[in-house]
């Protein structure tokens, strides 16, 4: 039946009652999947929090030996210029 049908008084109340607890049971159902769901992205939220945090303290090493490579370069570029 349709809700607006459900509301014509000739509609037994065990009818009404049965109805509500049916739509009831379908909430409270959809409600737990939700309740899942979010628990299911919180984790995922967390788990790529941390490969970020890890990532970026990968990147701060590669970064330092970028720069010290750089220094090096220009230090080896320097004293090929010495001596010539």
């Amino acid at each position: 039946l349709q809700p607006r049908d459900l509301l014509s008084p000739w509609v037994p109340p065990q009818l009404l009652a049965c109805h509500l607890a049916a739509r009831c049971r379908q909430l409270d159902e959809h409600q737990q999947s939700l309740v899942q769901d979010s628990c299911d992205n919180l984790k995922e939220i967390n788990r790529l929090r941390h490969l970020i945090s890890q990532l970026s303290a990968k990147l701060e090493v590669v970064d330092v030996r970028s720069v010290q490579s750089t220094q090096k370069q220009t230090e080896v570029v320097e004293t090929l210029r010495t001596l010539r």
